[in-house]
């Protein structure tokens, strides 16, 4: 049994008639007869009647057709879940970001992504930079956005964008009056960083030692937005990297200010070498029209 004759039974059953079978499957008629007398050889049973009026199924060939049926519809079925996913109208995407990205950017790109792309599901995880390489490397997630640089040949950037460092206070801090926080500003204040780890925080440090600022390191928190909610109690100022271009929302309670050191982070949107499936680089396209 094979496809060929399998096609040439369906195409019989649903015409009655071999010469019109034919037609539909592009051969002749003698070439559709062949494949039927071959078919009924290789299972063992009669699969038509021929009468003058056309063929009809025996009971065991209409038997065989309800399966034959399932079988195209299956397969059907199967040619439109490859073109949805080769269109994007389905499919996965599993993003993995450090903690301030995911809370503070990707809302309102995925919101975007969204729109375009209704029926992608979208799994997004957060974790520090070095996780996020590692998992890209290996190729547990499609999309990482992380810092830069990446020394790995494991690892292709799409695109990128720079971030500038402002200052956050709650709203009753005396530096809230300040049009532009400067560096001995920083002097005697208690502030709350990143952890000790991380390329932000040993920059930030460098630079204010350098200026020779005395200062009190109260807190550290990984995320962005955790450190957000500290410094809305006035529990201390921080340092910090908002994703302004993305429309990040100011959080009311807070107050920000552009402060006068030369430091920015670039970001990246990477994957691993290998080309990313679909989904994946319809989200790279989309940022880039973003950032663009």
């Amino acid at each position: 049994m094979n496809s060929r004759q399998i096609e040439a039974f369906q195409a019989v059953v649903q015409t009655g008639n071999m010469t019109l079978a034919g037609r539909l499957l592009y051969i002749s008629q003698p070439a559709v007869s062949r494949l039927i007398n071959e078919l009924e050889q290789d299972i063992g049973f009669k699969l038509f009647i021929r009468r003058k009026v056309g063929m009809q199924p025996t009971p065991e060939g209409r038997m065989l057709y309800e399966d034959v049926e399932k079988h195209f519809i299956g397969l059907k079925e199967l040619q439109q879940t490859a073109e949805a996913i080769r269109t994007s109208k389905k499919g996965q995407l599993r993003i993995i970001a450090m903690p301030g990205v995911v809370h503070l950017m990707l809302p309102k790109v995925m919101r975007s992504f969204w729109q375009r792309y209704p029926a992608i599901n979208v799994e997004i995880e957060s974790l520090p930079r070095i996780e996020i390489l590692n998992r890209i490397n290996t190729r547990l997630h499609d999309v990482g956005i992380a810092n830069l640089p990446i020394d790995s040949s494991e690892i292709k950037i799409h695109t990128s964008f720079d971030t500038k460092l402002q200052c956050v206070m709650c709203e009753s801090h005396p530096l809230a009056s300040k049009k532009c926080v400067h560096i001995k500003d920083l002097d005697r204040q208690d502030l709350i960083l990143y952890p000790l780890e991380t390329y932000i925080r040993y920059q930030i440090e460098n630079i204010l030692e350098k200026k020779g600022i005395k200062y009190r390191i109260k807190l550290t928190a990984r995320s962005t937005s955790d450190i957000y909610q500290f410094v809305k109690y006035g529990l201390g100022i921080s340092i910090i990297f908002p994703f302004d271009k993305f429309g990040n929302e100011k959080i009311p309670g807070l107050v920000y200010k552009p402060i006068n050191i030369d430091f920015k982070i670039t970001t990246g949107i990477i994957t691993n070498k290998k080309k990313p499936p679909i989904t994946a680089q319809n989200f790279i396209d989309l940022m880039k029209e973003i950032l663009s």
